[in-house]
């Protein structure tokens, strides 16, 4: 018999898949360290800021308002991330929330102090910045992240000057 699954159900696994990509980030970066690397952040960003710049090499320049629903394009990605629009998205302006984040969860029931998870949010962030950078009209502030103690994820996304 095919089992159904429920919108409930795809939001679950694609919250753990996502829970489990931070929590194999965060064993890399403890592996490293412990291995006695030095100052090897900076690559380990300029990675995943490639990884980020490849999922989005197809998308063009669009408006911010039209970069944001490629950044979350349907109703699992939402209810994953707890995404909020916050005012009326334009081309030139668009901005939202996350009011949960699977990478960050992970990094909690592993034990990881918020000094280890803020570093970690550091890195992974990267992967939103390469997404936008293959805009050439668009930019993307992050000044809340939950990783970094605040409540949500604030990105803001402005057409650049």
């Amino acid at each position: 018999m095919e089992k159904k699954y429920t919108l409930e159900d795809v939001v679950r696994e694609r919250f753990e898949a996502t829970k489990q990509r931070g929590k194999y980030l965060a064993y890399i970066v403890k592996e490293l360290d412990a291995a006695g690397f030095k100052d090897y952040d900076k690559a380990v960003m300029k990675a995943i800021f490639k990884f980020g710049k490849e999922k989005s090499k197809e998308w063009g320049n669009l408006g911010a308002g039209e970069f944001m629903k490629h950044m979350i394009p349907d109703e699992i990605g939402v209810a994953t991330m707890k995404f909020q629009e916050v005012g009326a998205s334009s081309e030139d302006r668009a901005e939202f929330i996350f009011g949960r984040c699977p990478l960050e969860e992970g990094w909690r029931e592993m034990g990881l102090s918020a000094e280890q998870r803020s570093r970690l949010c550091g890195l992974a962030s990267e992967h939103d910045f390469g997404i936008v950078d293959n805009d050439e009209i668009l930019k993307l502030d992050m000044p809340e992240a939950i990783g970094n103690r605040d409540k949500v994820c604030r990105l803001i996304f402005t057409k650049r000057t």
